[in-house]
């Protein structure tokens, strides 16, 4: 099959959503498809691991000896067709991509579109940057007074990129007659609900398709070793209580409030701070909470497997999240999540009891109570990491490769009735 992947950036080290379609395009070209991948850039702009910004880790350090760090390549089989034109940071980039990359599809005329972006909703549209109007919805609500709400709000509704791209949300959920996509993936029960609720969207293009846990967990003598390494390369004792926060955009997921949670847990908590940002506000809010020697920023890491096995749990206070690829991937290291209800896998933590949800990001005594109770004996610990591992293992990269290739030869059919 001919499979055309749109996205913006085809860059793994950006994010949950370019890892999963980098990963996506190597495993359909491996099973015989015909994969191009249509973006407006594939390298790195900056190299992520030499930019850690507070306590680098181990992986920055090594990233800083290399004057000229290699770049990773396509995956194999994988053809990659860039689409320069302004930059993304304008309404305007976005439009004249989406046009590009919807003329080169119809120039090359492959069998199913598969876009990540909202510029070019193609055949199948995987919105993997979540439900804009919820993102704005909650970018709103994760400023902290009425008068930064206000002030986001404004902002919001007068930036000529952020109205662009719900004005392009709004014509991709359009009826495929009047240039929608037929067909709309949704990467859990949360983002099935907000299309319905802001656009109410029929459930027949409704498909839900979580994402698959790309690569496994080590096994246990493993984690075991990865566990020591990183403690004692952290200066935290085997006795320790750590709960790790890990991701990017701070502000979204919600790691002021993580902060906030442990200033007032009966267990003296350690917060790994893993990710990039800016942290003098958060090293600013610890030192006034007296957690200065609590909150650890790590930096970014490509050996995020060492960061889960050195934690005890996940804490993730995100305002938005449209998978919560990190939740699945520490479930999947044992790791109890504790996290709120617009994490795109809640349900999948609540099903299999693999921790606690709750309401609101900024309910830190909910999220205190629910750290507090996590056990300390090491049965009880063993059973609930048991049953986060049972959370994360039905969602196999064979499954996944499978419901989406039969997703495929549906829509290619649904394409030939209608032409």
């Amino acid at each position: 099959m001919k499979i055309a992947i749109v996205i913006e950036h085809f860059d793994a080290t950006r994010g949950g959503a370019e890892a999963i379609t980098v990963w996506l395009s190597g495993q359909l070209a491996a099973a015989g498809h015909d994969v191009c991948v249509i973006c407006h850039d594939h390298t790195p702009r900056f190299n992520r691991y030499n930019a850690a910004s507070h306590g680098a880790s181990h992986d920055a350090e090594r990233s800083r000896q290399s004057n000229s760090p290699a770049m990773p390549d396509p995956p194999a089989g994988v053809r990659v067709h860039r689409l320069r034109s302004l930059k993304l940071r304008t309404g305007l980039g976005f439009r004249l991509f989406g046009r590009r990359a919807a003329a080169w599809c119809a120039a090359h005329s492959p069998d199913i579109i598969h876009s990540m972006t909202v510029a070019c909703p193609g055949d199948l549209y995987h919105p993997h940057a979540g439900v804009y109007a919820s993102i704005h919805e909650q970018a709103v609500a994760s400023r902290e007074t009425f008068r930064q709400a206000v002030l986001k709000r404004w902002m919001l509704q007068f930036s000529d990129k952020q109205q662009t791209l719900l004005k392009l949300e709004h014509q991709a959920l359009a009826s495929p007659q009047k240039g929608g996509a037929r067909q709309i993936l949704c990467l859990g029960a949360m983002m099935l609900s907000d299309f319905q609720r802001h656009y109410h969207v029929h459930c027949d293009r409704l498909i839900r398709l979580d994402n698959p846990l790309m690569t496994p967990a080590p096994p246990s003598p493993v984690l075991l070793e990865y566990r020591d390494w990183f403690r004692s390369h952290y200066d935290l004792a085997p006795q320790d209580r750590v709960v790790l926060f890990a991701g990017h955009d701070f502000r979204r997921k919600g790691l002021a409030w993580a902060i906030r949670t442990l200033a007032i847990t009966e267990t003296p908590w350690k917060l790994l701070v893993v990710g990039l940002g800016k942290t003098r506000e958060y090293l600013r809010l610890a030192q006034s909470l007296g957690l200065a020697d609590r909150v650890i920023f790590v930096g970014p890491t490509r050996e995020m497997s060492r960061a889960y096995a050195s934690a005890d749990a996940l804490l993730l206070p995100t305002f938005y999240e449209s998978f919560g690829l990190v939740a699945l991937e520490a479930m999947a290291h044992g790791l109890p999540v504790v996290s709120t209800r617009f994490l795109g896998c809640f349900d999948l933590v609540e099903r299999y009891h693999a921790g606690t949800i709750v309401n609101s990001p900024t309910d830190v005594q909910a999220m205190a109570r629910a750290l507090d109770a996590l056990p300390h004996s090491q049965v009880d610990r063993v059973k609930l990491s048991n049953m986060a591992r049972k959370a994360a293992q039905g969602l196999d990269p064979e499954s996944y490769l499978k419901r989406l290739e039969a997703i495929y030869q549906n829509c290619v059919a649904l394409k030939r009735s209608h032409d």
